[in-house]
């Protein structure tokens, strides 16, 4: 059993290979959901949040602040997060797709057929989540959530499939993006890739250009050996641009040699 300082070794050790291979912008975040929100008063350095908060808010402070957060189910105000981590029990209304009609489909068919693909956690299975930078962080996290550019996100792809082989699919309807990025990668135990959400986007500061790709932390080390190995092989971040001669400045040349010629 690992203690807290080897935790912290640990996944210290997995932010810096991380970082190495993807020159993120913010932290990788570690997320843990845990049963009894009791729990939390066992983490160090915990920050609880004074008022409530939307759930994509917590990410938020770990990657940018390098904060650990916590988050019972008391605390969270979005409904949507709510019932996709088992928050909350689904009810009727929801089912109906009284969420999105009018806002993201037309008709209730359409947005009952949405609601109906949201994957969700069992009701009641967890009652609090934590949130925090993972080269600092003192529990062991189910998760590793990365917010990065097409780019770097590609590298993640690579070095999932360098073994796998094959292609990686993804499904979206582009909101409650914690339903793919916690609830599906929880249920499926497998990487998963989002865009972030509208909520995400004004209450969490997912950058325009961002994805999301999120880790189970059972393949975190089969996904950096593939990055590694494909580095070694010339794909690599930041991109290697190909240095080639600009035949613009090849004709300009030539023609202020020939003017300082004459």
């Amino acid at each position: 059993m690992l203690d807290r300082c080897d935790f912290m070794g640990k996944y210290e050790n997995l932010n810096n290979k991380l970082n190495k291979y993807l020159r993120l912008a913010t932290f990788p975040v570690g997320i843990k959901l845990l049963e009894d929100s009791k729990h939390l008063d066992d983490i160090k350095f915990l920050k609880k949040p004074e008022h409530k908060i939307a759930l994509c808010q917590i990410f938020s402070y770990a990657r940018y602040y390098g904060w650990t957060m916590g988050c019972t189910k008391e605390d969270n105000l979005c409904p949507l997060a709510g019932i996709s981590i088992g928050f909350e029990e689904s009810y009727k209304l929801y089912e109906e797709g009284s969420f999105f009609i009018g806002r993201y489909n037309e008709t209730k068919e359409a947005a009952k057929k949405t609601t109906a693909t949201i994957p969700k956690l069992p009701y009641n299975q967890y009652s609090a989540i934590v949130s925090g930078t993972l080269g600092r962080i003192d529990f062991e996290p189910d998760l590793i959530l990365i917010w990065g550019n097409s780019a770097q996100i590609m590298r993640i792809i690579q070095g999932y499939l360098w073994k796998r082989g094959g292609r990686v699919s993804m499904t979206t309807f582009c909101d409650g993006v914690c339903a793919d990025t916690i609830s599906n990668a929880m249920l499926t135990g497998d990487l998963q890739i989002a865009f972030p959400c509208l909520g995400d986007r004004r209450y969490g500061m997912a950058k325009d250009s961002d994805l999301i790709a999120s880790i189970p932390i059972d393949i975190i080390d089969e996904i950096i050996d593939g990055m590694e190995e494909t580095h070694k092989a010339g794909t690599r971040y930041p991109i290697p641009y190909q240095v080639s001669t600009p035949e613009f400045f090849v004709k300009l040349k030539k023609q202020l040699d020939k003017v300082k010629k004459n």
